[in-house]
């Protein structure tokens, strides 16, 4: 008799208990995080560093996950079945806070809930202005912007030049695929123009299509002394086709055919064979985001969260490419390299 009502008693507590903490999670703050791209893009796994360093602490939260999956696909019917589903999520879950990652979730997502009378928007990653969006006019918007460490580049291109023994400035070309990433993030090197010190800026140019990519490449030493490269993710394999070609494969191919050394502006580019990389610190990207939906959800009115622009950069490297091209880099920068795990071989 007591072992059946030791086992009833068992039970009831375990029920309890269960049914508490489903309370509780009804009654939660509730902050979804809507990614542009896949869980398994190397930058959304920075970000996601940073929102899980702050989100770790505070268990109380009810969050949730959900990624467009837009760098991989790009066609109208994609996007408009990421967009409405995106929706959908927002709408039968109704969150308090939707952190928004990189620019094409601002589009998509972030634009159709302008001062919404609930619920607030946090972005993050983004490259364009906050106005593209509609932001600059919104009472329920703030966020991180994603600014490029072009301070650092240009260090970077002038050290580099030097151990080539270069004359003069070097000048450098940027060269990106047709994605809305790329073109987003372009007023910004106009807008940095005057403050370039070591190198002298070529106006950047962009291919659909591998083919394209290469000829681009291959015709710069004509107009630079130094290719970069951040948006390399949406070229076609063929014009007017919906494959995209791996990225691995095109940088693979821009290091061993370029004339002239590449700089990466992601660690991505690095990770895929790029002999280096000058990037925005991911895990900043998240970890400002997460602060701010955090404290949004603790009360803090949304005007004494003002947007913020990222401020701390990466470095990666890839010792064998550095070494065909004839660098040795500053210990500075394989230290910080290998601090955060981003040098390769």
């Amino acid at each position: 008799m007591i072992k059946p009502l030791l086992a009833a008693a068992k039970l009831a507590f375990a029920l309890g208990f269960a049914a508490l903490v489903v309370i509780h999670k009804l009654h939660s703050p509730r902050i979804l995080v809507i990614h542009s791209y896949d869980p398994e893009y190397s930058w959304v796994k920075e970000e996601n560093e940073g929102l899980h360093r702050l989100f770790d602490k505070h268990p109380e939260l009810s969050l949730r996950w959900h990624y467009l999956d837009l760098k991989n696909h790009q066609d109208d019917d994609f996007r408009r079945a990421a967009a409405s589903g995106a929706i959908d999520v927002i709408q039968r879950w109704k969150p308090d806070v939707v952190i928004l990652v990189d620019d094409i979730a601002q589009r998509l997502v972030g634009a159709r809930y302008l001062n919404h009378p609930r619920m607030k928007i946090v972005f993050a990653g983004v490259n364009n202005r906050p106005g593209a969006y509609g932001y600059d006019q919104a009472r329920n918007v703030t966020g991180v912007l994603e600014r490029k460490p072009l301070q650092a580049v240009d260090d970077t291109l002038e050290m580099l030049w030097r151990q080539m023994n270069g004359a003069g400035k070097p000048r450098a070309l940027l060269i990106g695929d047709q994605s809305f990433d790329f073109a987003a993030g372009l007023f910004e090197y106009q807008d940095y123009q005057r403050r370039w010190r070591h190198i002298r800026w070529t106006a950047p140019v962009a291919a659909a299509t591998f083919e394209e990519w290469k000829l681009l490449v291959l015709r710069a030493p004509a107009v630079a002394d130094f290719i970069l490269v951040s948006d390399y993710r949406q070229l076609r394999r063929d014009f007017g086709g919906k494959a995209f070609v791996p990225p691995a494969e095109v940088m693979a191919w821009t290091e061993r055919n370029a004339k002239i050394p590449v700089l990466g502006l992601t660690t991505a580019a690095t990770q895929d064979g790029a002999m280096m990389g000058v990037a925005t610190a991911g895990y900043e990207q998240g970890w400002e985001a997460a602060r701010m939906a955090y404290a949004l959800t603790q009360g803090v009115p949304i005007r004494q969260l003002p947007v913020v622009s990222g401020k701390e950069s990466m470095i990666s490297t890839r010792r064998a490419a550095l070494r065909r091209r004839g660098f040795d880099i500053p210990f500075i920068y394989e230290a910080f390299a290998r601090a955060k795990d981003l040098q390769f071989d």
